[in-house]
């Protein structure tokens, strides 16, 4: 009971591109949904599988037979920024699943870690605590150090996010389920 997972990696400046280089190499990670670890199957361990150039324009994709489940995929590269956006995605056992990977940007990164440390919470205790409450100090420290990186380094096209005041008054204006 197998199927196909056909991985491609996309071009953040231009995503219905496929990414199209020979300099940059992407590796994938690949873990199976409710299970604490990557897919090991066929004597293969696939926490870390380089993913192939394809064609003579050198883009990024693979191809791997795996058993029918649900896998959660993320890249990885050691150019621009060192992460995908990590794919959800099911296999059915003969059938051909495929998956998009983007790559992120450190602005997007310190932009999302940013929203998560002044925005997001945290279970303790049973309870849903805010991170700016639970450490209220580091918060604003890392909020300030993110936003001064951010401002050094040069602006890039992707995937925008909302600013932590947008969202704020996104959350304020919209009604719960709308």
């Amino acid at each position: 009971m197998a199927g196909k997972l056909c991985i491609y990696v996309r071009d953040r400046q231009h995503p219905a591109d496929l990414y199209d280089s020979t300099a940059h190499w992407f590796a994938v990670s690949i873990h199976e949904v409710g299970s604490n670890g990557p897919l090991c199957w066929k004597g293969v361990n696939y926490n870390w599988v380089w993913l192939p150039f394809q064609g003579e324009f050198g883009r990024v994709a693979g191809e791997y037979e795996v058993p029918a489940g649900t896998y959660l995929v993320k890249g990885y590269a050691m150019c621009s920024n060192v992460v995908t956006h990590v794919a959800w995605v099911q296999v059915n056992d003969g059938e051909t699943a495929s998956v998009n990977l983007v790559p992120t940007t450190v602005l997007f990164c310190l932009q999302a870690a940013t929203i998560g440390a002044v925005l997001g919470t945290a279970i303790v205790g049973g309870k849903d605590i805010p991170i700016a409450e639970i450490a209220p100090a580091e918060v604003k420290a890392f909020e300030k150090a993110a936003s001064a990186l951010a401002n050094k380094l040069p602006k890039e096209l992707g995937i925008p996010l909302m600013t932590v005041e947008e969202l704020r008054k996104q959350f304020r204006e919209t009604p719960k389920g709308k």
